[in-house]
């Protein structure tokens, strides 16, 4: 079941752009609103959640702080709001590895490795830190991290079940073997603590990854050519 986004981040299409004359257009609320929680980002990402200051976040937006509370109520909403937008990205990312008529292990080879370079940078690698040290101070945010994470795998989540439907793969729970693939790509040292690493060490790691989940899911190469052929 699909996690919808909370009332935050679901409303990133419908707040309007500080007016100069008339009524704003739908292409410039989603520019003001872009432009918000890109400010909003940064003074996060430098002050953390507790130090990070509304009025800071308006001034850089270029909006008054009233502006900020009718759009998200809240400070955290806000926050919250720009968590979702970089899970909505990254689903994105990944449908985009998962193509219909390529081979299973090709699309997750490309999935890991899109997955690695996602995270070895240094935008990602600053998010998740600051994610992760949020959301022990404030659960309620970590729970909804978990949901949104559910809802960028799905994409994943569903190739594997397809997978394992026709018997590629041996996998008793589709979900959390997706979790599974993130958390190995996401739990390298070098990950949290921001090391830089070089592109043939990423794709060596990615690699690794992949022959050593297709191991642990029992993966049949066989069946796998077969399927591609007969798919359009």
């Amino acid at each position: 079941m699909a996690v919808l986004a909370p009332d935050g981040a679901s409303r990133l299409a419908a707040a309007g752009k500080q007016r100069t004359a008339g009524r704003p257009t739908h292409d410039d609320a989603l520019q003001m609103r872009e432009s918000l929680l890109d400010a909003a980002k940064s003074v996060f990402m430098r002050e953390g959640f507790g130090a990070a200051r509304v009025e800071e976040i308006a001034s850089i937006a270029g909006v008054s702080k009233t502006t900020i509370y009718r759009q998200f109520g809240t400070k955290e909403e806000l926050f919250r709001a720009i968590v979702w937008r970089g899970m909505a990205d990254l689903r994105g990312k990944i449908s985009q590895h998962v193509e219909p008529g390529r081979d299973f292990s090709t699309n997750l080879a490309s999935l890991i490795d899109a997955l690695v370079e996602h995270m070895a940078t240094p935008d990602s690698m600053h998010t998740s830190r600051l994610v992760i040290g949020e959301a022990m101070r404030f659960p309620d945010i970590a729970k909804q991290f978990l949901q949104y994470t559910a809802t960028m795998l799905e994409p994943l989540a569903s190739a594997l079940e397809s997978a394992a439907a026709s018997g590629i793969i041996e996998i008793d729970d589709p979900a959390n073997s997706a979790r599974d693939v993130l958390t190995l790509v996401t739990g390298a040292p070098e990950v949290h603590l921001a090391i830089q690493t070089t592109r043939a060490e990423r794709r060596r790691r990615a690699e690794r990854i992949h022959r050593f989940v297709l191991t642990a899911w029992k993966y049949r190469a066989t069946l796998d050519k077969v399927r591609g052929r007969s798919m359009p």
